[in-house]
């Protein structure tokens, strides 16, 4: 008689482990999965990150394009280096590219980011196309401070948006990523200095 109560507990104990494992599978398979798609979504920023910065490095360092050619041209320079910078991203993904004066101590325009209307310019990639194309926005030529040793020169921004799409289908599918990075542009080399 005990041995028959001790097999019919080791059958209902097997049981128990078999839920029990079932349970805990579930759970570190979930944790699993979460863990590879934040990866992903963190590669993702890290390169929005990286282009955001890109292109302000761009456009900070051409104080004479602006001078000679506009703000236009310096924010389509900036604009650019942001696409070189996103070759590991999906093309279809890629949502939007803002450059921006900024105010003050590095602050965006009013209105950013819902808005890019005043000294901004607006790019976007358009379905099926791999160059940026210049969507809306304005921005004044003049005036300008690129005046060496001026704690108020001008400083740019760049505002990158990108899409994350899931790889594995999971979690933050089709999550939206953002960036902005500010950074002063650099003293003219030219003789002429003008502060607003």
């Amino acid at each position: 008689m005990p041995l028959e109560r001790l097999r019919s507990t080791g059958r209902r104990d097997s049981g128990t482990v078999a839920v029990e494992t079932a349970i805990v599978s579930l759970f570190l398979v979930v944790l699993l999965f979460g863990i590879v798609e934040s990866a992903f979504l963190f590669k993702d920023w890290l390169t929005v990150s990286a282009a955001a910065r890109a292109g302000a490095r761009m456009g900070a360092s051409e104080p004479n394009q602006w001078i000679d050619n506009g703000p236009a041209a310096l924010a389509q320079d900036s604009a650019n280096q942001v696409t070189n910078a996103f070759s590991g991203l999906s093309p279809a993904n890629r949502l939007e590219v803002w450059v921006y004066k900024t105010s003050g101590p590095g602050n965006p325009p009013s209105g950013l980011p819902a808005s890019c209307t005043t000294n901004c310019m607006k790019y976007t990639w358009p379905t099926g196309a791999t160059a940026l194309q210049f969507l809306s926005g304005t921005w004044a030529s003049i005036p300008y401070n690129f005046c060496a040793g001026d704690a108020n020169r001008y400083s740019l921004g760049v505002y990158v948006k990108y899409q994350h799409t899931s790889p594995l289908g999971f979690f933050f599918n089709n999550a939206t990523v953002s960036e902005s990075t500010v950074m002063w542009i650099e003293p003219t080399t030219k003789p002429i200095c003008f502060k607003p």
